[in-house]
Parts: C-alpha cells; sequence; structure tokens
C-alpha cells in the first residue's frame, strides 16, 4: 500500500513539472531609444505556473540584426503563480533596427516554453548627426 501511495505522489510531482509553463509577460529594452554609444540591457518579465522559479542561465547570441536570448529556468512542484524576471546586458550595437527573440526553456523539459518576439531601433549619437549636418553644409559651400 505504501508504495502504490509513493508511486501516485511520485506521479503527481513528476506530472505537475512537467506541465511547468514559463510565460513571457513582456520583455523591455533600456534605454528605450538606444543610441550607439548606450550600453544596452534587455529587461525580460512573466510569470510561471508551478511554483517556485529559478533562472539557472541564459545564453545571447547576436547574427547580424537578429539578437536572440534564451532563458532556462528550474520550477517547483506546486501549483503557484510565481513572477520571475530577468536582465542581460548585452552592451552597445551599431545602428539600425534589431529583431529581438527571447525564450524561456524549463530545465526539466528541455523544450522550447515560451516566445516572445521585439523591434527596436538603435539611433546615431547626437553629435554624429551634427557632424553629418555640417559635412553636408561644407559641400555644398564648395
Amino acid at each position: 500500500m505504501k508504495k502504490i501511495i509513493l508511486l501516485i505522489i511520485g506521479a503527481y510531482l513528476a506530472m505537475s513539472t512537467m506541465t511547468a509553463q514559463a510565460v513571457i509577460t513582456d520583455v523591455f529594452i533600456f534605454p528605450e531609444e538606444p543610441m550607439v554609444i548606450d550600453p544596452i540591457t534587455i529587461i525580460t518579465s512573466g510569470v510561471e505556473g508551478s511554483g517556485g522559479v529559478v533562472i539557472t542561465s541564459s545564453s545571447f547570441l547576436i547574427d547580424g540584426t537578429s539578437l536572440e536570448l534564451d532563458i532556462f529556468l528550474d520550477v517547483g512542484v506546486y501549483t503557484v503563480i510565481t513572477p520571475w524576471s530577468h536582465s542581460e546586458d548585452i552592451g552597445a550595437l551599431l545602428m539600425g533596427t534589431y529583431d529581438l527573440t527571447v525564450n524561456t526553456i524549463v530545465e526539466l523539459q528541455p523544450v522550447l516554453n515560451d516566445t516572445f518576439f521585439k523591434s527596436f531601433e538603435v539611433v546615431p549619437e547626437p553629435a554624429t548627426l551634427l557632424l553629418l549636418g555640417a559635412g553636408s553644409l561644407v559641400l555644398r559651400a564648395c
């Protein structure tokens, strides 16, 4: 009888962990309108429905103007909504429009859990625009 009860409890715990869902609710880029001289931080937040969530690691990849951030989570076994957040410093980027993909992956089920897409633009610093404008005036005067 004890073995049956232990098997039922073990199966319940395994099933509740296997159905963990780490949902991304929002992704922020800081600063909101980054310039080429600004170090950029990606701030991701969400909720997880299995109670007790720990971000174990993250992985960031730049491929041209495509950016990908994978966030790996370890989750608890009880059904409790738990908020989570993660900040990733990625440094400065060149001028252009970037497409960001953020993925969450629950460690016990190494499959993609949720995905969030966001695009943002990195603009030149004001001094660069001033020099560009001054250069075009000099060329016109010639």
